[in-house]
């Protein structure tokens, strides 16, 4: 687990890619926090590794379960959706409420932290204010 100002120094600096990133990173975290109900957040992929040049975002939100998409603004709903959020935010953006349970994450952090060459890559989560 990390804060913000740790995974901003080791991951978010090194190269003008990661920077542009990091940004869009920040900016869909506080649409997604405008909704009062983001929980949990992991980053993974190319962005938490050390490329100079990570292709994209991936992550993975946890909301309350109580979450609905429609009681978002519209600007926040383009976090929500994976289209958008990949044309605005470079983002591959998953989302569940928290009510998927432990095991079910578990399971999902397992697979997602398996590469396509099976191995086993880092999932960060990212401690929320």
């Amino acid at each position: 687990m990390a804060d913000w100002q740790e995974f901003q120094s080791r991951f978010g600096g090194s190269s003008f890619r990661r920077v542009w990133l990091s940004g869009r990173l920040r900016e869909l975290l506080q649409l997604a926090a405008s909704s009062g109900k983001l929980r949990r957040v992991f980053i993974w992929g190319s962005f938490v590794t050390a490329k100079p040049a990570p292709r994209d975002l991936d992550l993975l939100l946890i909301m309350d379960e109580d979450f609905e998409v429609d009681g978002v603004g519209a600007a926040a709903q383009a976090v929500f959706d994976s289209a958008r959020a990949k044309l605005l935010f470079e983002s591959d953006v998953f989302w569940a409420r928290a009510s998927i349970g432990r095991e079910i994450l578990d399971l999902w952090l397992d697979t997602y932290q398996t590469s396509r060459s099976f191995r086993k890559r880092g999932i960060v989560e990212l401690e929320l204010p």
